[in-house]
Formats: C-alpha cells, sequence, structure tokens
C-alpha cells in the first residue's frame, strides 16, 4: 500500500506501508526500512532499526501537524490529504509539541516576527527545540519564563 507523507512542506511517499503489532516497515527510494517499538513513555519512544534510539512524537497542533524528533533532527509532518482545518481556539498560540523546559527567549513581547522566525527554545528529551512564528506579526505574549516546566500542547507564545 503506498502512503503519502507531507514532511516540512515536502510531499513524500512510501511504498509497501505495512503496520503490525509495534513494528513499521515501507519502502523509500527503493530502500527497505523497518522500525520497532521498544518502549514508550508519553511522548517518548525507544525505536530499534538495528541500533536502538529515541524519539518523540508530538500532539498534533490545530492544523493536524506533528512535531516529530529523532537522532537530533526534527520535522513537522503530517498524513497527506488529512490536514485538519484550522480552529477558532488558540489562534495566533504557539503550543509545545511535548512536555520540556522553556530553555530560552529569543524574541520578547513586542517584537516584529517573520514567519518561520525562532520565538524561543524547549528543551525536552536533552535536546533543543526550535519553537517558530507560525505567521508574519508582532509577538502579542510570552507566556512561560527560562526554566519553566510545560505539558505537551500548551501555549508557549501568541503572536498577532
Amino acid at each position: 500500500m503506498e502512503k503519502v507523507f507531507n514532511i516540512n512542506g515536502q510531499e513524500v511517499k512510501v511504498q509497501d506501508f505495512k503496520q503490525s503489532g509495534d513494528g513499521v516497515s515501507f519502502v523509500l527510494n527503493g530502500r527497505t526500512y523497518y522500525y520497532m517499538l521498544i518502549t514508550k513513555d508519553g511522548p517518548e519512544l525507544v525505536l530499534d532499526n538495528g541500533g536502538r534510539f529515541k524519539a518523540a512524537v508530538g500532539t498534533p497542533n490545530r492544523e493536524g501537524e506533528q512535531m516529530i524528533i529523532a537522532n537530533g533532527r526534527e520535522a513537522k509532518a503530517f498524513a497527506a490529504g488529512k490536514k485538519m482545518k484550522k480552529s477558532g481556539g488558540a489562534a495566533g498560540g504557539l503550543t509545545s509539541p511535548m512536555p520540556g523546559k522553556i530553555f530560552k527567549v529569543i524574541k520578547e513581547a513586542g517584537s516584529v516576527v517573520k514567519k518561520g522566525e525562532p520565538i524561543l527554545i524547549l528543551e525536552a528529551m536533552k535536546m533543543e527545540h526550535s519553537i517558530r512564528s507560525d505567521k508574519d506579526g508582532t509577538v502579542k505574549k510570552i507566556n512561560y519564563k527560562v526554566g519553566e516546566l510545560v505539558q505537551g500542547g500548551v501555549t508557549l507564545a501568541e503572536v498577532e
């Protein structure tokens, strides 16, 4: 079965996608990949593909995108064609993809930002994750201070 994902704005097609039990396999660019879930603790995962590594999958935001972090790399992904419509809740808000600690505030309230510009850094799973503006505008509010612990899905900052 072919499955299509959108990863960082790029459509990625995988062939022979199979999921059974705690394993998933697929073919991408002629190469077969297989991953087995070893442990899961909330959003944190330990996977094995011949070598174990940590990963995390965040809660989908209001647009249906999920932050995925594995091997020190992060990506936004959603199943193509499955993107949810924007809802009225938390309009202009930037949410935490997973539980973590505010590591650094880059832009203060009142700062002008461009879409994609980092506003703050969240530390989770011993990695730093950039929380970026989802649009051009002005930072209305930063809801947390450096060092504060946050849950996944909470609004960290607001841009208008």
